[in-house]
């Protein structure tokens, strides 16, 4: 039941659109940044995880300022997050080093919230991801949302075919003999082609039987023979 009014619904549809409803129309795309655009803030929000004891820490170091969690040291140089929209992300320009495990090398370079393992602090004791970026707006500036451009199409109306809004098969076009018409199926004619006799009477499947020529007396129809006896019923 629900699919037939399903059907029904559809056939309207198809029925009430206009022949111009097909036709290619210009859309504007959204308002968006560039993939390469950041935003400048003033604080970075780093958790770091202590491999020893699984404790995790999370410290908030001001852009320009250090931060420390036990042994390790946090130089926080800059931090830009993406803007509303693109995909979330932060990146991290930071100086980590281990004030007391001297055979750690320090760490100079950015890390990304949403790809920590692109760049990462080689220590075997502290782990340090970016979580994100806060505090003020400052450079890099985003700024306002471009404004998008609507495409502008060569053609924007469908040719409009003969018929106006008709919309169903095609009514066949009369055969006519000089060309241009479909070929015709049956003979030219007004009269309806006869299934049965002319006289009205009914279609016999037994076949006629022949015609005696002219001046030839008919002959009398022979009886059958009798069938002859089974030898094997005897």
């Amino acid at each position: 039941m629900i699919r037939t009014v399903y059907r029904g619904m559809l056939a309207g549809l198809f029925v009430a659109m206009p022949v111009g409803a097909f036709a290619a129309t210009a859309v504007t795309p959204p308002a968006m940044y560039p993939a390469a655009t950041w935003q400048g803030r003033t604080q970075a929000v780093i958790r770091i995880l202590d491999r020893l004891d699984s404790h995790v820490e999370t410290l908030t170091v001001p852009v320009g300022g250090t931060g420390a969690y036990r042994s390790l040291s946090v130089a926080v140089q800059s931090c830009v997050s993406r803007p509303a929209t693109l995909p979330a992300d932060s990146a991290v320009q930071v100086h980590l080093s281990d004030t007391v495990d001297k055979t750690s090398k320090p760490f100079d370079g950015w890390l990304l919230a949403a790809e920590p393992s692109l760049n990462t602090y080689g220590s075997p004791l502290y782990d340090v991801r970016v979580v994100s970026c806060g505090g003020d707006m400052v450079a890099p500036q985003a700024g306002p949302v471009p404004v998008p451009v609507t495409p502008q199409l060569a053609q924007t109306d469908a040719p409009e075919e003969e018929g106006g809004d008709q919309i169903g098969p095609a009514q066949p076009q009369p055969y006519s003999p000089q060309g241009g018409g479909p070929v015709p199926l049956a003979p030219q004619s007004s009269a309806p082609i006869p299934l049965a006799p002319m006289n009205g009477a009914p279609q016999s499947l037994v076949p006629a039987a022949p015609v005696a020529p002219s001046g030839a007396a008919p002959s009398a129809q022979q009886p059958l023979p009798p069938p002859e006896p089974d030898p094997g019923l005897e």
